[in-house]
């Protein structure tokens, strides 16, 4: 295995979404460049092949709103094995998004239609009968403001994505949000950042219920249409038969490229259903930077404002970073300071595609890219958008910072404990292990939870396996025996091999007194820390 397909592993979807961290606080200001002329020259061009080599990701485009221009360019393969990436080409926005869910709830309070609305209207008040937290308090008071900041004590519990409902059907919106009842809270409410997916599914659903129409027709109807974004989708299926090119999305993986099957997108609603291109995005941003229709300059102000404070802690915090001060989250826009300016932002990332979105309001100034692999992409325009930003801001190359080189390590941090997880997860097992109570056939059979839905175990080679089959990300575990009734999870996606979901998490089974296995514990959330376990009760 090369070091660089090492790098290509990630186990976390969630820590995807905080690639870029946001910080606030006063830097050097630099002269800018004084005619704004298009970036892609071949200097740019042959750091865009190089980057994409070394990070294995097949396309990318860019578009840049510079002041009244707009240039747009595509890098590398779209379709191998020879469609190019073109500004023209469709690529999953993931969760950038989340700025257009707040924006339609913005229109929404704005206007008026709904009495008594607003960011601080509890979103049971709304959707009484679906949204229901662990305990009451949250539940009676959690407000769409709460909600569209992370703030809501909810972790990401992406893992309960999917499944069916009581009728057999395949779940919706309306029935994930009715999931949230049955997932365990992790902070009191407004005490702390927790990204959180489903928190912008059920302002979706609020959004669909007060107008009565899908979140996709109503951003299409009043935000889209108006800006002449007529290459933007809200589902897998119109954007494949639209007629721009659908990006296919790969993983590298063994070696070679993989092609990743499109995901069905309806689940995952406002918190990262849209396909779109950089021409399109490019009219978003413009509108963002000139505060122009169809958002009013109140709405603009309301989705621009800090919210909540990010944990200083965390992956990336053993790294040095080219911002200062504290770190701040807005409604659906992460928010900072870079080199002295005000910036806002959002990456998103799925099992084959990532996508950037900087702006800058006091500069004019604003970026879009997608790529199609998972992660591998976001560090990939990371490093060919922050070069673009650095030469507008005329940063000398010597004082740059190196985002590769603090990915690759960030990778490499990663690897060094899935393949020494023994140690790393259990650091005080005895010598020898105790041995399993049951014979291992004993522990098979099937585990159900009521969020995160059903699952087998089920013996082969001696070894306990378990595929998640039915929800959103189809993921396979392979169970390792550490002590006792422990053991450690392998994850990976049947999917995308060797990308975001590979991953290493504790387990272990609770056996009743009467000596029958009662109950399987995985880690599932990493929101809950270690120790924490989603239970499934053995059928």
């Amino acid at each position: 295995m090369t070091n660089l397909k090492m790098f290509s592993k990630f186990f976390s979807l969630t820590a995807l979404l905080q690639l870029v961290p946001c910080a606030n606080g006063a830097g050097q200001q630099h002269v800018l460049k004084d005619k704004p002329t298009s970036p892609f020259d071949a200097k740019f061009a042959k750091l865009a092949k190089d980057t994409l080599e070394l990070w294995h990701v097949p396309g990318v485009s860019i578009a840049v709103v510079d002041g009244n221009d707009t240039w747009a360019e595509g890098y590398g393969i779209s379709s191998f094995p020879s469609t190019p990436v073109t500004p023209e080409t469709l690529f999953c926005g993931a969760s950038t998004t989340k700025a257009f869910t707040a924006a339609a709830m913005a229109l929404l309070i704005s206007s008026s239609n709904y009495t008594g609305l607003s960011w601080d209207t509890p979103i049971s008040s709304l959707i009484r009968e679906d949204f229901v937290l662990p305990d009451l308090y949250s539940t009676e008071h959690v407000t769409i403001e709460d909600a569209l900041s992370h703030r809501t004590g909810m972790p990401a519990h992406d893992a309960s994505y999917g499944g069916t409902n009581e009728k057999g059907e395949k779940r919706g919106v309306r029935d994930l949000v009715r999931s949230l009842r049955h997932l365990p809270l992790t902070a009191p409410l407004r005490m702390r950042f927790q990204y959180c997916n489903m928190m912008f599914v059920a302002v979706s659903h609020v959004v669909e219920t007060l107008t009565g129409v899908g979140l996709g027709d109503f951003l299409k109807e009043n935000i889209w249409e108006p800006l002449g974004m007529k290459s933007t989708y809200f589902d897998t299926d119109a954007a494949q038969a639209a007629p721009e090119p659908f990006a296919q999305g790969y993983v590298y993986y063994e070696e070679k490229y993989q092609p990743v099957p499109y995901m069905d997108l309806y689940i995952v609603s406002g918190a990262g259903a849209v396909i779109s291109n950089v021409l399109d995005y490019s009219k978003w941003i413009r509108a963002f930077l000139t505060t122009s229709g169809p958002l009013s300059n109140s709405d603009y102000a309301a989705l621009k404002t800090p919210r909540t404070l990010l944990p200083t802690s965390g992956e990336l915090s053993r790294f040095p970073q080219p911002y200062t001060g504290p770190r701040s989250y807005a409604l659906g826009w992460y928010h900072g300071v870079y080199q002295g300016y005000e910036y806002f932002g959002h990456s998103g990332g799925m099992e084959a595609f990532g996508a950037e979105v900087v702006i800058f309001p006091d500069l004019n100034y604003g970026l879009v890219s997608f790529g199609n692999t998972g992660e591998t992409s976001n560090f990939a325009i990371l490093k060919l958008i922050y070069d673009l930003i650095d030469e507008k801001l005329v940063i000398p190359p010597e004082k740059r910072y190196d985002w590769n080189k603090q990915n690759q390590a960030l990778l490499h941090r990663r690897n060094h404990t899935y393949y020494n997880s023994p140690q790393a997860l259990y650091p005080s097992i005895p010598s020898p292990p105790l041995p399993l109570t049951l014979p291992l056939a004993s522990y098979t059979g099937t585990y159900t939870h009521p969020a995160y839905h059903a699952l087998t175990l089920v013996l082969l080679n001696n070894t306990l396996h378990f595929y998640r089959d039915n929800a959103s990300w189809v993921t396979t575990f392979e169970l390792q025996h550490v002590s006792g009734e422990f053991f450690l999870a392998y994850m990976d996606s049947r999917a995308a091999p060797g990308g975001i979901f590979w991953a290493v998490r504790k387990a272990e089974f609770v056996l009743g007194s009467e000596g029958v296995v009662r109950k399987f514990g995985v880690a599932l959330e990493v929101g809950m820390g270690e120790e924490g376990r989603i239970w499934f009760e053995r059928v």
